[in-house]
């Protein structure tokens, strides 16, 4: 495929498929340099347990500062460094960084980290993962790893094993954004998963009959499977009506609490968030 350009009169053609790869190159170097430069950090978002109002879970989001001061998108940097087997360096810091900043002070009871298929099917992620246990004494039933349904997760025999490692470490096995892929199912009846996050545009539908039946199925479905339910995109009180209608224990979203940069900690101890208080409102998310 290519662009065409103007410039001062002047016409011409430049192929997107080169700009990609520039783009890819540019990445690709940038995370060369992230951890080093302290470029690469971690935003932590809010997990409710809903029956008890209790927050003593975060998920872990990478962020990536590029050069400038912006940060750049994470679908884009993750992609590229999955493409060019950076994402098991930065993975490994991801999960080092979260048992260290967060868990080994005992500020939430249990951290989420998303994994790459990329990482599930490397030889070794396992023992990787069990060596920053040993390393910062963190236990590994303080970890849950998400799969994102969306992601090309290939159940090869390697990613099966490597699982059931994870599982004799005592990690969790979440499965992410439930119902915007071609293999969620496939993925149900493979993998017992802990828990299954379904995706924030089942509720955000809900407010239709059509939409409202198909969620309370989709619910039913998970439920009936065995996980536990955990609803994402609750940004409203009504959201959250309906998760206890819908008897969800589960929840996650900016009425719960914004993504935070990890000072948020100081304040965030196994109790209950107010969703009124000024730290936890949209113009702390981080972009």
């Amino acid at each position: 495929m290519a662009r065409l350009w103007h410039v001062d009169g002047m016409l011409g053609f430049e192929s997107l498929n080169s700009q990609r790869e520039e783009e890819s190159m540019n990445t690709s170097m940038l995370h060369d340099i992230a951890i080093d430069k302290q470029l690469v950090s971690l935003a932590y978002q809010p997990i409710q347990w809903i029956p008890s109002g209790a927050v003593d879970t975060v998920e872990a989001l990478l962020r990536l500062r590029m050069l400038d001061g912006r940060h750049m998108a994470p679908e884009l940097f993750i992609a590229a460094a999955e493409r060019s087997g950076q994402i098991l360096e930065l993975g490994l810091w991801a999960i080092r960084t979260v048992c260290l900043q967060l868990l080994t002070t005992d500020r939430v009871s249990v951290a989420s980290v998303n994994v790459s298929p990329v990482q599930l099917n490397t030889p070794g992620f396992a023992a990787s993962v069990e060596a920053i246990l040993v390393e910062t004494g963190v236990s590994g039933a303080r970890l849950a790893f998400e799969i994102t349904e969306g992601q090309k997760l290939e159940v090869q025999p390697v990613a099966l094993q490597c699982i059931a490692e994870l599982r004799r470490l005592g990690v969790a096995i979440w499965l992410d954004d439930f119902g915007t892929g071609y293999a969620g199912l496939s993925l149900l009846r493979q993998i017992n998963f802990d828990v299954v996050k379904i995706d924030r545009s089942f509720l955000h539908a809900s407010a239709s009959q059509q939409g409202f039946v198909m969620l309370r199925n989709i619910v039913k479905l998970v439920n009936d499977h065995g996980p536990e339910v955990l609803l994402e995109g609750i940004e409203c009180s009504e959201h959250l009506k309906l998760a206890k209608k819908l008897d969800v224990r589960m929840g996650q979203g900016f009425y719960i609490g914004v993504p935070s940069v990890p000072d948020f900690a100081d304040r965030l101890h196994v109790g209950t968030i107010d969703s009124q208080d000024e730290y936890w409102t949209p113009q702390a998310k981080l972009s």
